[in-house]
């Protein structure tokens, strides 16, 4: 396979014009290492080039160092006479998870030999680095973001990282990051793309509002098994009922329906399920005090029959059954509970006493080690990519290096499988800080006004050219449910974003089946975008 490495340094910190590293040797800080690559396509080979390094981050008014920030940027040269290919910036959520996922297993042209669906990596974890010809670098040039706190990225000081863990730290930092990308790369004349997954997809709608109030224009916003938010309203009775499709969806995967429903394929049980929730449940939560107690049996029996959970596990009072519930007893008789990331996931059950926790769910058990120190994505950064640091690649969970003792701040009575430390970034987060302020107080005084307008709504405000697209794994969330809420954008946003809904979790593109249709749907998303921006 071609592959020629020329390790060039882009930095600050010169050492020699065109030196190599020697093994031992780490990559100076404000340091860029580039390769060279190829990656056959399956109809094609395509040449790339390979850029890994962090982007300093300064203080604006004093110009102080406050972090530097970890990428990884995958860049073709397009044809000759074709225009500049647009750049995608993709992260990953949390907070706290690095960009590993999205870049390793899902879009890089570089990726884990991963089995075909998601369930099957418990028997056979991957383990080897394999060309993609799924990469989305077929149709732009990519740039992983690991942002301050995940990756190798970090804060200068504990100030600056308690600045920076909060929701406006955050997309500012990164909105920082993409400008200094396009400066130090002269990438002024690419279209922009922005993705991100869970927690990233609210980090996405900041940073493309932030990017276009600074005319900086956005072509697509793409928001990956997370929030969706222009201001739309569900009404709550309708928002609990259309979750009765997405566990349709896990207790066909399971065979938990009943015998007539069973027989359907998943696709006729899901929309069985969403037209009672629509016609019988969704009425019956709207006149929920005036239920007579035949009606409320109805509505149990009904939940039972499309969910596969006895009707005894519904709430007596709100007829709701909540996701945990349904996580939890789907499979009571088996004594297996669901990964709350994807339902298709299961482990023996915990003892119901004790707290669910992210670091024992099934459907993160087979990512762990990928999102954060994980042999074969290290040795792919240090020895493919050339780019070498000491640092711990830090994921989610925490557990990285700290000679003083953490608190575990979601303790486990068991004392054997751990719950949630006080390293982890999540926990660090400060969820009370203003969007546009960073402390409690400035907090306190906001939420005393009226909400401001969300940030995806006034990006698409300012730019009645950006497009926005949805991406939904049908056994993390409700389809259904995302299907409504676009339904309900305002009237003059509407027509420009689209919901896709995936045979997948919360990483759908764990599934292989699923990263051809994303790799086939994004091409057209980009089109579309380009086109809407040249006006054709």
């Amino acid at each position: 396979m071609y592959m020629r490495v020329r390790k060039a340094m882009i930095a600050a910190l010169v050492l020699a014009a065109g030196s190599a590293l020697a093994a031992g040797d780490t990559t100076p800080p404000d340091a860029f290492v580039v390769t060279e690559h190829e990656v056959d396509l399956g109809d094609r080979k395509l040449r790339y080039t390979a850029r890994a390094g962090m982007l300093p981050l300064y203080e604006n008014d004093t110009g102080e160092l406050m972090a530097r920030m970890f990428i990884i940027a995958y860049v073709a040269e397009p044809g000759r006479g074709e225009p500049p290919r647009p750049v995608t910036f993709l992260w990953n959520g949390g907070p706290g998870a690095s960009s590993s996922q999205v870049h390793l297993v899902g879009f890089g042209p570089k990726g884990l030999d991963t089995p075909e669906t998601y369930p099957e990596w418990f028997e056979n974890p991957p383990t080897r680095i394999v060309d993609r010809e799924t990469t989305w670098l077929a149709d732009s040039d990519l740039v992983f973001v690991d942002p301050v706190g995940t990756g190798y990225s970090r804060a200068t000081s504990e100030e600056y990282r308690d600045i920076l863990y909060t929701t406006w730290g955050d997309i500012e930092a990164v909105a920082e990051m993409i400008r200094l990308y396009r400066t130090r790369f002269d990438a002024w004349d690419q279209p922009i793309f922005l993705a991100g997954e869970s927690y990233g997809t609210t980090r996405a709608m900041g940073v493309a509002d932030t990017l276009e109030r600074r005319h900086t224009g956005i072509a697509g916003v793409i928001l990956i098994s997370g929030s969706y938010d222009t201001g739309q309203q569900v009404p709550a009775a309708l928002r609990t009922a259309l979750k009765v499709p997405m566990y349709a969806a896990a207790a066909h995967y399971h065979g938990r329906l009943p015998p007539d429903l069973q027989a359907l394929s998943g696709d006729e049980a899901v929309a069985a399920a969403e037209a009672w929730a629509r016609r019988e449940y969704a009425p019956a939560l709207e006149r929920l005090e005036t239920l007579t107690a035949e009606e409320r049996e109805a509505v149990r029996a009904g939940l039972e029959r499309h969910t596969g959970v006895s009707r005894q596990f519904v709430d007596a009072d709100s007829l709701a059954l909540e996701g945990s519930t349904f996580a939890d007893r789907l499979l009571d008789d088996q004594d297996l509970e669901l990964g709350r990331y994807d339902y298709r996931m299961t482990f023996p059950r915990r003892d119901l006493g004790r707290p669910w926790v992210p670091t024992r769910d099934p459907s993160l058990a087979p990512m762990r080690g990928l999102m954060s120190t994980f042999p074969p994505a290290i040795r792919y950064i240090r020895n493919t990519l050339g780019y070498k640091s000491d640092l711990y690649y830090q994921g989610p969970f925490g557990l990285g290096f700290h000679p003083r003792p953490l608190e575990n701040v979601l303790p486990d009575e068991a004392g054997h499988w751990g719950g949630i430390y006080t390293d982890w970034m999540a926990a660090r987060w400060n969820r009370g800080a203003a969007m546009r302020g960073g402390d409690e107080e400035a907090a306190e005084g906001q939420a005393a006004k009226k909400p401001e307008t969300p940030p995806l709504r006034r990006a698409m405000e300012m730019n009645p050219r950006l497009l926005v697209w949805n991406v939904k794994g049908l056994y993390d969330g409700s389809c259904a449910a995302l299907d409504e809420a676009v339904a309900r954008t305002p009237a003059h946003l509407r027509g420009r974003v689209r919901n896709s809904c995936y045979r997948g979790g919360h990483m759908l593109y764990t599934e292989a089946a699923v990263r051809r249709e994303l790799k086939r749907d994004f091409a057209q998303f980009v089109r579309d975008a380009l086109g809407l921006r040249s006006g054709t």
